[in-house]
């Protein structure tokens, strides 16, 4: 979620500062699909009724499915649903961003456990000064 507005660009930092970034972008998601069967719906021409009849589901569940009150909504539903108003469905695995590596400066000691119970620290240093060096 990028963008030049400087109010979402704050709400887009908070969102990744608080670690929400998969659930904000899941319920997007789910909200995009909500209102596309609603708009795919509308262009068609089709009460929920007539929806609901092709589709093989109720009245009431199409409702549920286009105002967001449906928590429960199966792969099942939503491939019929897809599949009456005329529509293919898309199902995408998006793999996680990789966390930057994370930079060492010279001088910084990082600790790293080893399998032998023993402690290593190793110290990153400019070749030129100071060499890697386990400490036991």
């Amino acid at each position: 979620m990028k963008t030049k507005n400087p109010g979402l660009k704050l709400l887009d930092k908070k969102v990744d500062e608080l670690g929400l970034r998969r659930q904000v972008e899941d319920e997007l998601a789910q909200i995009l699909i909500e209102h596309k069967i609603a708009n795919l719906r509308r262009q068609q021409g089709l009460t929920q009724a007539a929806l609901a009849a092709r589709s093989g589901v109720s009245q009431p569940m199409i409702a549920q499915i286009e105002s967001g009150k449906l928590s429960n909504l199966t792969l099942k539903t939503l491939a019929r649903t897809a599949r009456a108003l005329g529509a293919n469905l898309k199902i995408d695995l998006v793999p996680h961003p990789k966390p930057a590596p994370r930079r060492i400066r010279s001088g910084q000691s990082l600790a790293i456990s080893a399998p032998s119970a023993a402690r290593r620290t190793i110290v990153i240093a400019r070749p030129s000064r100071r060499t890697t060096r386990d400490i036991v």
